[in-house]
Formats: structure tokens, C-alpha cells, sequence
């Protein structure tokens, strides 16, 4: 565990040059044609994991969690809409008594919003995403089948809750975001049918499952605090953010689960687009 907080300390401070450059604020007379909002997290978390393809024990373990987001301000005719693209990765160590079980997962999502203002400080925002995730779970011990590859594909209803809180001469944001898959498609081999009879003999009749809240009950859910930083003339947005994946699927006689929550930090770097040719960058974002 020492190791893993010392490569996560090592991590923040490679990135906190980049982001504690010099910024500018914002003032009444510039109006900035489009906002976008990068952040980076490193993190640490817990896994538990289920596919009775591979075993009938939950394996319960921690895991390395990384996190990009591209959150940009957008003009579509007379609205203003928000997109976001996000990627997770996940690697995770899980045992059950004295098997060990090693897990990689990557996800990448591209989603669209309306934002609704709610007062002066709350604003909510309503949309869809296009969610994408592979990965293995791979169990060393194990003879014939040591490998469940995961890939799938979902249209998720999205939403967001976004406050800013003022504190001193400053507004910390607080965000709060759930993801809902509602239809999409996954790799789903039959139980006992090894990849093998798949990919060598090509018996792969079957082994894309239409996904939907019945047999694949899944969500994701963020919550995240952005803390401006000052010092003389430089300032830099400070992000803690958990988050919690959840995802199930009972799809040929295969029970699956992989639960993932993770605590993250990282910094925010928030870019007002002012010419196509230039930018000045802010430490409040949204």
C-alpha cells in the first residue's frame, strides 16, 4: 500500500508544474466564445469482482485508478449545449483465499447536454452518452479458461448536478454526475465455451448479447469537489472527486460483476477560448 501512495504522490507532483502556470481572470468585458475544462486524476480504490465463467467466488482486492476528462462549452444554434469525454482505466489485484486474480479495464465516453439554471449558484444538465469499455480478467491458477474478456457497448441516459459554493472570495464546485446504460451489446461467450472453440473453430454463433437494465444493471456515479488554489500571482483548480462503477450482467448462464469505487485527486486546467487563434486560460471552471 506504501508503494502505491508513494507512485500516486510522485504522479500529482509531476503534473501540479502544469497546471500551476501563471492564469488570468475573467472580467465582464471579455466574453469567451467557448469554455473547456481538462483534468487529470490519479487515484486509489477497492475491487470486487464476480464471472462464473472463470469461478463462483467473489475476489475482493484494490486496485490503481486513472482518469482524463474533456468537458467543453459548445454553441449549437440557439443553445448552448456541454459535451464531455471521459476515460477510465483500472488496474486491480483481487484474491479469494489463495487464488489470485488480476484485472485491467479501460472505458472511454462521449456525451451531450442541455444545461438547465436552477438560482444563481446550481446548475443541472440532462443528455446522452456513447459508452465503450474492454478489458480481462485473468486468473493465474486457473487451467482450461484463466482469461474473461470483457467489451461492450451502451447508450447511456446522463446527468449532472453542478453547484458552486462560495467560500471567501472564491466558489469551490461541487459536481455530481450518474451514467445509466440503457441499451447497447457485449461479448458474452456461453458457459463452458472456451475461447478456443471460438476463435479457432469459429463457433461463434451467439456471443453478442443485446444489453438492457433486465439483464445488465450497471450505473456510474461521480462525486467531485474543485478547490481554487492562490498564491501571489499564480493560481491552479485542485480536484477530489469518488467515484463508483457498477457494473452486472446475467446473460448466458453467465453471472457477472465487477464493482469498482475509488477515491481520486488531480488538477484542473480551464481554457477560455477568446480567437480561433487565441486563449487565456482561468482557474474557475464551468
Amino acid at each position: 500500500m506504501r508503494n502505491i501512495i508513494t507512485i500516486i504522490a510522485a504522479l500529482a507532483l509531476l503534473a501540479t508544474p502544469l497546471a500551476s502556470r501563471a492564469q488570468y481572470f475573467i472580467t465582464d468585458s471579455i466574453i469567451p466564445e467557448r469554455i473547456v475544462v481538462k483534468s487529470t486524476l490519479f487515484g486509489i480504490g477497492s475491487m470486487n469482482n464476480l464471472d462464473t465463467y472463470l469461478s463462483g467466488y467473489d475476489h475482493k482486492g484494490g486496485a490503481l485508478y486513472l482518469q482524463h476528462e474533456n468537458f467543453r462549452d459548445a454553441r449549437t444554434g440557439s443553445y448552448r449545449w456541454k459535451f464531455q469525454t471521459l476515460f477510465n482505466g483500472t488496474v486491480g489485484y483481487t484474491t479469494q483465499g489463495n487464488n489470485a486474480q488480476l484485472a485491467a479495464m479501460a472505458s472511454y465516453s462521449w456525451g451531450g447536454y442541455h444545461p438547465f439554471t436552477v438560482g444563481e449558484r446550481l446548475k443541472l444538465l440532462a443528455g446522452v452518452q456513447i459508452q465503450l469499455e474492454g478489458g480481462a480478467l485473468y486468473i493465474p491458477s486457473n487451467g482450461n479458461n484463466p482469461v474473461a474478456a470483457k467489451l461492450r457497448t451502451a447508450l447511456a441516459a446522463s446527468g449532472m448536478a453542478i453547484y458552486r459554493i462560495p467560500v471567501r472570495e472564491s466558489d469551490w464546485t461541487a459536481r455530481l454526475q450518474f451514467d445509466i446504460p440503457l441499451a447497447g451489446v457485449m461479448f458474452a461467450p456461453e458457459f463452458g465455451q472456451s475461447y478456443y472453440e471460438i476463435f479457432g473453430l469459429g463457433h461463434s454463433g451467439g456471443i453478442i448479447a443485446f444489453t438492457h437494465p433486465l439483464n445488465c444493471p450497471s450505473w456510474r456515479h461521480t462525486l467531485s469537489l474543485d478547490i481554487p488554489l492562490r498564491w501571489k500571482r499564480h493560481s491552479t483548480t485542485l480536484r477530489i472527486a469518488y467515484s463508483g462503477d457498477i457494473f452486472q450482467s446475467d446473460i448466458n448462464d453467465i453471472r457477472c460483476h465487477i464493482y469498482r469505487h475509488a477515491f481520486t485527486f488531480g488538477f484542473v486546467k480551464t481554457i477560455f477560448k477568446i480567437k480561433q487563434e487565441n486563449s487565456i486560460k482561468a482557474y474557475t471552471p464551468y
